[in-house]
């Protein structure tokens, strides 16, 4: 039999060894800088992948729960086209019958007309121009002749209104003036009025036949004169 001591030292040996297998197996290990990174690195991939798992979850159950389109109206029929009618055709002859509206024909455009003349512009005595009172002066006019008529010596200037300056009213268109020919016209002999003031005329030419004609528009217009008499 063995000694009582002995069994006793040998209980306390299996004890102790027990007890530091126990604390052996509970103790963490140290990890170093790397593994610890490595261990960060791994779990985020984890979390990320589960995120991206659970938003496809949820995609997928929004999606299986979305309403069912009720019955779609369906769209308008598109108008049919309308086809000109073809033009009907007689049966005794085959021609084609006249349908279409009736064309209206473009109006004629008025003759040249054969007196008539443009202003060019005053050659004298501009408007405004101041003569003394009772002083004669010609007041000369550049026009060119644009109708189709010469204008012979029988053409005369008339007044068609104002002041007559001293003249019977008429004066004398003195050469012939060809179509497209530009012409001074003169007006001799006028004589300003005693009153000071403004004064004018309007002269327009005349033909044989007693027709007037002037410039503008509508031949309206009478070459004119204005004058301020007084005394400077």
């Amino acid at each position: 039999m063995k000694n009582p001591k002995t069994l006793l030292f040998l209980v306390i040996v299996m004890i102790a060894g027990l007890l530091l297998s126990a604390c052996q197996s509970t103790v963490v290990p140290t990890l170093s800088e790397e593994e610890m990174a490595q261990q960060v690195a791994g779990t985020r991939a984890a979390i990320a992948t589960q995120n991206s798992i659970e938003t496809l979850v949820a995609r997928v159950t929004e999606l299986s729960v979305q309403p069912t389109c009720p019955t779609c109206p369906t769209c308008p029929t598109p108008p049919t086209a309308t086809q000109p009618a073809p033009t009907p055709i007689t049966e005794t002859t085959g021609e084609a019958t006249e349908t279409a509206a009736e064309v209206t024909q473009a109006p004629v455009e008025e003759a040249t007309r054969c007196l008539q003349f443009d202003f060019l512009g005053d050659v004298n005595y501009p408007s405004g121009t101041i003569v003394a009172p009772g002083a004669t002066f010609t007041k000369t006019w550049r026009v060119r002749n644009t109708g189709t008529c010469e204008w012979s010596a029988e053409f005369d200037l008339v007044l068609s209104g104002g002041e007559a300056f001293g003249t019977n009213k008429r004066a004398d268109i003195k050469n012939t003036v060809y179509p497209g020919e530009t012409v001074e016209l003169s007006i001799p002999s006028l004589v300003a009025p005693q009153t000071p003031g403004t004064y004018y005329s309007y002269w327009m030419i005349t033909a044989p036949d007693g027709a007037r004609v002037g410039y503008g528009p509508e031949q309206q217009w009478g070459l004119g004169i204005q004058i301020e008499v007084r005394n400077d």
